[in-house]
């Protein structure tokens, strides 16, 4: 009995590896510690694929042919595999017709592809961050599967560990849409930007990345953001499809404070929770705001949902009938889900996340399961989006184990409500192409399921043209048939000045004493 059992083990074994797709990966160096194989043994350890590793130098003399030797697995003659992911740059376009899903290529815009000294140095020097394509070649087309894109300093040398955690990511959600729907969705096309670029093109671009990095700091130490809420006389399909708003914005600007993250209590047209930001402390807490139109009736009243630390976000939803608030704690490394009782006063009832730094937690009902959508601040301020899930919502909830599920500064972290457009769903993000909440970014999520999440960005709500706040937009969210927002504006608020400079002086300070302690212990 027991010789049957393992038998039959053994053969659901051997089905299980024979199901998973063959990537065929062409490495450029043989080097065991080099990032290629790093990502080899990544993709090997994921259970997702079966990697077949091909050496460049052995490809039948850059003829587009599959290699001969020095790979490991089924000899490419005896079945085609799933992709081919080309990391040398050098296998011929006709070795497309060896692989089902094309030949994939990590690069940037120009085509300079992953591993390249000069790769992604035109967009980092410019100041929208560093970006990742992900690209297949397949017969005459040239498609995009997917982009990984994070936000740095102009200035930045981007670690090829850090790039290589992007290639992971897209190369094993591509995977995953594979092994879930039989074949990749189709596509849109794909052309480089322009040719690779020339020495001279190189000086200037990182002649430009001093500037703007000088740029920055610049304007970090005199420039300070100052946030309003705004409300928009818009059903939420009208506002998400609306390039910009016409927003009535709610109250006065003032120094000492702002207020930001809006959310209307459902069922009320009245009572909204907001974030009040103290700007001397650098702290916000969340508070209850009553209106009459635009016009603030009473003092902010404090909201406690007994979390410490800075507090935003206070993202509000009901559930059978009942209120409850899940709002941003990363100070405190959790996410807790509140309810209100029948006194008004909120009760912790549930912990999605232990030990998370989650910034703008949004929870939203698809397809029999609840969703937890954040930013894992830990990975990136507002790159990444991350996904846990509970058939109750109560719990217990689960990692995503495609986690992170996208890597956009441009379209990641969450800027408000999920809002129903017939049978799909819109999920909102920020756009911080060059800074924090510049505009929202309308996603179409596509796929959403425990085992596979895709979405498509589809518009842009951009502020510009606003005359109060022209330089940002972070948060939009329903309220009823009307939308809440919040935009920002630039300006000087001196005695903040004062403090930064003082601080920086301070860091200054020390750090000369600093030295100058070192150099008399040498002496």
């Amino acid at each position: 009995m027991n010789d049957i059992r393992d038998e039959r083990q053994a053969s659901s074994a051997a089905s299980s590896t024979a199901a998973l797709p063959a990537i065929a990966i062409v490495l450029a160096s043989r080097d065991p510690a080099c990032w290629e194989q790093q990502l080899v043994n990544r993709l090997r350890g994921s259970g997702l694929c079966e990697p077949l590793v091909w050496d460049a130098a052995s490809v039948d003399g850059g003829n587009g042919g599959p290699p001969r030797s020095g790979r490991v697995g089924t000899p490419p003659e005896a079945r085609m595999v799933t992709a081919i992911v080309d990391l040398s740059g050098r296998l011929d376009a006709g070795s497309h017709r060896y692989a089902v899903e094309g030949i994939w290529r990590l690069c940037d815009g120009r085509d300079v592809v992953l591993g390249d000294a000069h790769h992604g140095l035109e967009t980092i020097a410019s100041g929208v961050g560093a970006r990742l394509h992900l690209v297949a070649s397949k017969a005459a087309a040239i498609t995009l599967i997917d982009s990984a894109a994070a936000y740095v300093d102009p200035s930045e040398d981007v670690s090829l560990q850090r790039l290589c955690t992007f290639a992971e990511t897209l190369l094993l959600a591509a995977l995953r849409e594979i092994r879930a729907l039989g074949a990749l969705d189709p596509r849109p096309a794909w052309k480089a930007r322009g040719s690779r670029p020339t020495s001279v093109q190189r000086l200037i671009w990182k002649a430009r990345g001093r500037k703007n990095h000088v740029l920055r700091r610049l304007a970090r130490i005199l420039l300070v953001e100052q946030w309003m809420l705004g409300v928009v006389d818009m059903t939420p399909n009208e506002a998400l499809r609306s390039q910009r708003l016409p927003v009535r914005w709610i109250g006065e600007r003032v120094s000492s404070y702002y207020w930001a993250d809006p959310f209307g209590v459902p069922g009320r047209n009245d009572e909204l929770y907001c974030e009040e930001y103290d700007v001397g402390r650098g702290v916000g807490r969340i508070v209850k705001l009553k209106l009459d139109g635009v016009a603030v009736l009473a003092r902010p009243e404090p909201v406690d949902l007994g979390l410490p630390g800075h507090l935003s976000y206070p993202y509000l939803f009901r559930h059978a009938g009942v209120l409850y608030c899940v709002a941003e704690s990363a100070q405190s490394r959790r996410c807790v889900l509140n309810r209100q009782d029948d006194n008004g006063r909120w009760l912790q009832v549930a912990v999605p996340l232990y030990e998370t730094e989650a910034a703008d937690p949004t929870i939203f009902e698809h397809d029999g399961y609840f969703w937890l959508a954040y930013t894992d601040v830990s990975l990136g301020a507002f790159d990444n989006l991350c996904l846990c899930y509970a058939s109750d919502l109560l719990g217990p909830w689960r990692a995503h184990p495609q986690n992170p599920v996208k890597i956009d500064h441009c379209s990641a972290r969450s800027a408000g409500s999920v809002v129903k457009d017939g049978n799909q769903l819109l999920r909102v993000a920020q756009v911080c192409r060059s800074g924090y909440g510049q505009a929202i970014a309308v996603n179409r999520i596509l796929h959403c399921t425990p085992d596979l999440y895709r979405e498509e960005v589809v518009g842009i709500v951009s502020p510009a043209g606003d005359r109060m706040n022209p330089h940002g937009l972070h948060t939009i969210s329903e309220w009823g048939d009307r939308m809440l927002v919040d935009g920002k504006r630039y300006g000087i608020n001196f005695a903040v000045v004062g403090r930064k400079i003082a601080s920086r002086m301070s860091r200054i300070r020390r750090s000369f004493a600093l030295s100058k302690a070192r150099a008399q212990d040498k002496l």
